[in-house]
């Protein structure tokens, strides 16, 4: 059984609603504002009918107060020629309304039924935003403590892994016991690992709270061709062809030279000395698209996902890296639109490919 407070002031009509309703729901009566505002302080209802025009009281402002402080479904009565009234009333939140008739009341279950259905949905809904709502909170909260901790990492642990730096290549150049100076080698290439580390947090992070980037006319070539004079000095007996079937012009930001330095990067650790890397840039439709190739070991089709994923790496003895210069890299194709994978080489070895829209300027 449910529970129905009809506030209507003509004692008939609260009858012909308790016939209407007998053996689905409890009806009570009350016949002003003021009787019906003690029940529902003391007592349990599930719904409200409301007569419109209750004596000495606007219909619309005591619907508007149960709507707002007892958060019940509300259903207009209405007699008949009101039905612009009860319009009126769904504006403001009525549940539905029902004309003052013999044949209306005896639809009057159904209307109640659809009516709490209603309800129960805004009120699903209204619970649902309200947990959204405090998840989003939760996250900004995490996100503000997971920024200073990045800055707490970056300011903090950056200035003495810098110094420690410092002073280990000043000891190198007074120092000629070979020994010492493989230790001093490992010292450094250790402390470089920390250095690594501490700069792609910080640019990781930094691209994670990037929404969207400025972007203009870039060229892939040429982004390329900055790389390829950056690694310059670590390219000496690296066989590097560079096939350009087009440009690659795209409406992106230059950033995305960060995308190729970390791919050539990659492949100079997991592929031997003296093997060749193969770069290309091509057009498809409305995507450029560049890939690197190299003649390394490959990666195993298990891999080929989870090596984008932050702080995973296929191992390699003797390979330096923090394992998320992937990460960073899907995290700017990610900010352009595009698609990076990796794919076999043959005969072997891994070919990267990423694929980025055109756009327009």
């Amino acid at each position: 059984m449910i529970g129905v407070l009809y506030i209507e002031d003509n004692e008939d009509d609260i009858l012909l609603v308790k016939m209407s309703l007998k053996g689905y729901g409890e009806v009570t009566g009350a016949r002003s504002w003021n009787e019906a505002k003690e029940l529902l302080e003391t007592r349990k209802f599930d719904i409200v009918l409301l007569d419109y025009n209750l004596r000495g009281e606007d219909g619309l402002e005591v619907l508007n107060e149960i709507l707002s402080r007892y958060r019940l479904p509300v259903i207009m009565v209405t007699g008949q020629g009101d039905e612009e009234t009860a319009t009126r009333a769904m504006k403001l939140g009525a549940a539905d309304y029902i004309v003052k008739s013999v044949s209306s009341f005896s639809k009057i279950r159904k209307v109640i039924e659809d009516a709490l259905e209603k309800h129960r949905l805004e009120e699903e809904k209204r619970r649902l935003e309200e947990e959204i709502r405090r998840t989003n909170l939760e996250l900004e909260k995490s996100n503000k403590f997971k920024d200073l901790l990045i800055d707490i990492l970056h300011h903090d642990l950056m200035n003495p892994a810098g110094l420690a730096m410092s002073f280990v290549e000043l000891i190198e150049t007074s120092c000629e016991d070979e020994e010492t100076l493989e230790y001093l080698e490992i010292v450094k290439r250790n402390l470089n690992k920390i250095i690594c580390l501490i700069e792609d947090v910080k640019e990781l992070s930094k691209l994670e709270n990037i929404k969207t980037l400025e972007k203009c006319e870039i060229k892939l070539t040429e982004l390329w061709e900055k790389v390829l004079d950056e690694y310059s000095s670590l390219l000496t007996g690296r066989e590097v062809k560079f096939i350009r079937d087009s440009e690659g012009c795209i409406i992106g930001n230059e950033i995305v030279k960060e995308v190729f330095s970390n791919l050539l990067s990659n492949a100079l650790k997991y592929s031997p000395d003296g093997t060749p890397i193969i770069i290309r840039v091509w057009d498809e439709g409305d995507y450029s698209i560049t890939s690197i190739a190299d003649l390394g070991e490959g990666i195993p089709d298990e891999y080929k996902q989870s090596i984008f994923n932050r702080f995973t790496r296929f191992d390699k003895a003797g390979v330096k890296g923090t394992g998320i210069g992937l990460a960073i890299v899907k995290r700017i194709v990610e900010l352009h639109n595009g698609e990076v994978w990796v794919e076999d080489n043959s005969p072997r070895g891994s070919v990267f490919y990423v694929k980025l829209p055109k756009g327009h300027a």
